[in-house]
């Protein structure tokens, strides 16, 4: 492959990685997530040639049955679901930059393979990087062939490397916010000057690239599942970036002013226009149910409330699964927090079908301590949120977090005592997840800093569902009692079809 001239404008091939998933503990699903539909949007209207490869579905020339549902058992134990390396290096021949999602911790692995598997056979090609799994772990993916890593929202950093391309050049060194490895080995990184503050001038995501049809018909958003039998047609949508919190166990809490990454955890909305705009660009692709995945959903309620009335008008579906926060749901009347029934019966009228609390513990040091302290125990009434939200005809769930350094017993039986308190008030289920030091988290360097990591951890084998670090109570002992309490709280049904939704492998 020749280099970029001036004459020619580079190609771009946007990928998301195949999937690999511990089989005791979960099913696969699809990425489809939002960050390279962004950037294919970016590139699009700069009048780019730019693709989007799932590795987890393929593309039109793929069956699922030859990708998602190939899913074959790794030396390890682990599920691989996706094309295989030989079938993405396949794809890649025709294009000049290649751009790999790299957003979660579950990814290494095979994001690594893919990006050994195109150095080795196309070592020109300029491979670049984004997300906080990249950001966090910069060393091992240079060391497996990335070019450039991205460290922050990259809709314009695309175009600066896009433009350099277009002039015959390969000298990135005056680009903010990215980071490379010099000659030497050494990495360099420009930290990032400018985080863009005005929404609505991101370009709009390429929804229109991402195999929709393909995440239909297998019918597992992250979220959630659907019925495969009705499938549902959905698709993600952001109205903010950023969130007011700073959770040790989020990556967000450490991506403010002074980070490399520059303030985008700084809450920044689009405006109503603009949030339209995209649901009708939505739904003119077939999409009736939207996932809205803001960190920080109500952070601006007033704002929120006023986006809710123009939805009413489309008839849609909505969900947060990324969680609404509890305050965020609450009012004050007279000094003391009650339920904003407002907002519950604007929300229901909306079209929201499901939404989760991130309740995170039944201690209030814990959620003191680890959570910013975004949840008041005694003064917040969740029981009284959730019958009313039932009330209104929506799904509810509940997220409980357990296995923090310091936990005791005590607190642990407190959060399991408040998630069937929950369960006992109409909550439809109960997520039990083990507390996990991402990296790129607060909660990751406490665990690095006082080296808390059990033997033999592997950090591209973090999970919630499994213990990594020192705990108080026994590793085997705590995940039966996660296990068993689960089953316990949630409803049988629930359990059944979560534990028919474990992958059984092909070979």
């Amino acid at each position: 492959m020749n280099l970029v001239t001036s004459t020619q404008k580079p190609k771009f091939l946007l990928i998301y990685s195949p999937q690999r998933q511990d089989p005791r503990f979960g099913a696969v699903k699809p990425e489809g997530s939002l960050g390279l539909a962004y950037l294919a949007g970016a590139l699009r209207d700069n009048n780019y040639e730019v693709t989007i490869l799932d590795g987890c579905v393929g593309n039109e020339k793929h069956s699922l049955r030859e990708t998602f549902y190939r899913q074959t058992t790794l030396p390890n134990g682990m599920i691989r679901a996706g094309l295989s390396p030989e079938e993405i290096v396949a794809e890649v021949v025709e294009f000049d930059v290649i751009g790999i999602s790299a957003i979660f911790t579950a990814q290494t692995t095979m994001v690594v393979e893919i990006l050994r598997a195109i150095t080795q056979a196309y070592p020109e090609k300029l491979i670049l990087l984004g997300g906080i799994n990249a950001r966090s772990q910069q060393s091992l993916f240079f060391d497996a062939g990335a070019s450039i890593i991205c460290l922050s929202e990259s809709e314009w950093t695309i175009l600066e490397i896009g433009e350099r391309l277009c002039q015959g050049s390969r000298d990135f060194s005056g680009i903010n916010g990215i980071a490379w490895k010099q000659t030497g080995g050494q990495i360099k990184r420009v930290p990032t000057s400018y985080v863009e503050q005005d929404l609505d001038q991101l370009p709009f995501p390429a929804w229109d690239m991402l195999p929709l049809q393909k995440y239909w018909e297998i019918a597992r958003p992250h979220g959630g599942g659907f019925s495969r039998e009705n499938p549902v047609a959905y698709a993600p949508l952001m109205t903010s970036r950023g969130c007011p919190f700073e959770c040790d166990f989020c990556h967000i809490g450490l991506e403010g002013k002074g980070s490399e990454s520059g303030n985008i955890r700084k809450l920044r909305l689009k405006s109503h226009e603009r949030v339209m705009r995209e649901m009708a660009i939505l739904q003119s692709l077939g999409v009736k149910h939207f996932f809205l995945e803001d960190d920080s959903l109500l952070g601006r309620k007033r704002r929120a409330m006023e986006i809710f009335r123009e939805i009413i008008k489309l008839k849609v579906r909505l969900s947060g699964v990324n969680g609404i926060n509890i305050a965020h749901l609450c009012s004050v009347d007279g000094g003391k927090p009650g339920i904003d029934h407002a907002l519950l019966e604007l929300m229901a009228e909306a079209g929201f079908d499901k939404f989760m609390l991130p309740v995170e513990s039944g201690s209030q040091r814990i959620i003191d301590t680890y959570a910013t302290g975004k949840l008041n125990l005694v003064r917040h009434d969740i029981p009284a949120l959730i019958k009313r939200t039932k009330a209104l005809g929506m799904h509810i769930g509940g997220n409980y977090t357990f296995g923090y350094p310091d936990e005791t017993l005590e607190e642990m039986h407190q959060t399991f005592n408040l998630a069937k308190a929950h369960m006992d008030a109409g909550l439809d289920n109960a997520n039990f997840m083990i507390i996990t030091p991402f990296p790129g988290t607060a909660f990751y360097n406490r665990v690095v800093r006082e080296n808390l990591f059990l033997p033999g951890v592997k950090i591209d084998e973090l999970d919630w569902t499994k213990v990594a670090i020192k705990t108080l109570i026994p590793k085997e002992v705590l995940e039966e009692m996660i296990t068993r309490g689960w089953e316990s709280v949630n409803k049988p049904e629930r359990v059944s079809r979560i534990r028919s939704m474990i992958p059984v492998p092909t070979n």
